[in-house]
C-alpha cells in the first residue's frame, strides 16, 4: 500500500497494479469515494497496462488538511502531477468518474502534454452553465444540502441520511459505514472545490487536442454536461448508456470496461475515436 509524501504533513496514498514497463493508465475516483471503487477495473486493466489509482486529497487514506485554503482544483491535479513525477511518469492515460472526471478536465487543460488519452465519465467541464438543465441544477442544491448537514452533524450523519433511502439493507449499512468513515474537513474541502472550480468549457477545444472518450448513464442528472463536453470536442468518442445513472463504472462495470479498453486500444492503432455509440 504506497503512499507518496509530497511534504512533512501531506501525504498521498495510492495503490498501483501491471507491469511498471506497460503504458500506464491513472484512475480518478469520484466524490466521497476512494481509489477502491475502480476494484471492479483493475485486474483487466493490468492484464495490459500499469494501472495508478490514487485517493484523493480529503479522500480515503491521502491527507485531509483542516484549513478550506488547503483544497481547491488546482491542487487536486498538482497533487496529481506530483504523485506522477515521483513516479517517473511523464505521459499516461487518464480516466476520472465523476469528481475525478473533474480533476482529470483540470489536469488535462492545465498539462495536455502529459496526457495520451483522456476518458471522462459521469463529470461537467464547470459547476454552472446555461446549457445544463433542470434535473443537473436540482442535483447540485442536493449536495449543497448535504454539505450542510456535514458542516452541522459530521459525515456520520449524513451517511445514516442517505441510507434512509435505500431499501436493501446490505446497501444501506454500506453507506452508513462508508461516510462514517470520511474526515469532515476532506468532504467540505471536496465540496468547496466542486463550486468553485473555473468554467473550463472555452478552453476544452483548444487544449484537449489529444485523444478523448466521454461516457455517462442517459439517466445521470449529468448527462447534460456530456453532450455539452460533447460540442466541444467533435473529435471525441461519446458513449452514451441506456438504463444508467450516474457513476458509470460502478453502475456498469463490464460496459465500461470494454468502453475503456476499446478505446485504448484504437488510440494505441492510431485509429480515430470520433463517432457517438448507444449502447
Amino acid at each position: 500500500m504506497p503512499d507518496f509524501a509530497l511534504s512533512d504533513t501531506f501525504t498521498i496514498h495510492y495503490e498501483e497494479w501491471g507491469d511498471p514497463s506497460s503504458p500506464p493508465v491513472v484512475l480518478l475516483h469520484g466524490f466521497t469515494a476512494s481509489h477502491r471503487m475502480w476494484s471492479q477495473q483493475v485486474e483487466v486493466l493490468a492484464s495490459e497496462y500499469r494501472v495508478i489509482a490514487p485517493d484523493a486529497r480529503g479522500h480515503g487514506r491521502t491527507t485531509s488538511p483542516e484549513d478550506p485554503g488547503e483544497y481547491g482544483i488546482e491542487r487536486y491535479a498538482a497533487d496529481l502531477a506530483a504523485l506522477l513525477d515521483s513516479l517517473g511518469i511523464e505521459v499516461c492515460a487518464l480516466a476520472g468518474s465523476s469528481f475525478g472526471g473533474m480533476i482529470a478536465l483540470q489536469f488535462a487543460t492545465t498539462w495536455p502534454e502529459r496526457v495520451a488519452a483522456l476518458v471522462i465519465s459521469d463529470a461537467s467541464p464547470a459547476y454552472e452553465h446555461p446549457a445544463y438543465d433542470e434535473r443537473f441544477r436540482k442535483r447540485e442544491a442536493g449536495i449543497r444540502e448535504n454539505e450542510e448537514v456535514v458542516r452541522k452533524r459530521g459525515t456520520a450523519a449524513l451517511g445514516k441520511k442517505l441510507a434512509t433511502d435505500v431499501e436493501d439493507g446490505f446497501l444501506a449499512d454500506g453507506i452508513r459505514n462508508r461516510f462514517a468513515a470520511l474526515d469532515s474537513n476532506g468532504y467540505l474541502g471536496a465540496s468547496l472545490t466542486r463550486r468553485t472550480r473555473p468554467d473550463l468549457t472555452s478552453l476544452l477545444g483548444a487544449r484537449l487536442t489529444m485523444p478523448v472518450l466521454l461516457c455517462d448513464g442517459e439517466d445521470d442528472p449529468v448527462f447534460c454536461a456530456l453532450d455539452l463536453m460533447a460540442r466541444e470536442l467533435p473529435h471525441a468518442r461519446v458513449v452514451a448508456v441506456r438504463g444508467a445513472g450516474h457513476g458509470l463504472p460502478v453502475q456498469r462495470p463490464a460496459i465500461f470496461i470494454e468502453a475503456l479498453l476499446d478505446f485504448l486500444h484504437d488510440v494505441e492503432e492510431g485509429k480515430s475515436v470520433a463517432g457517438r455509440r448507444r449502447v
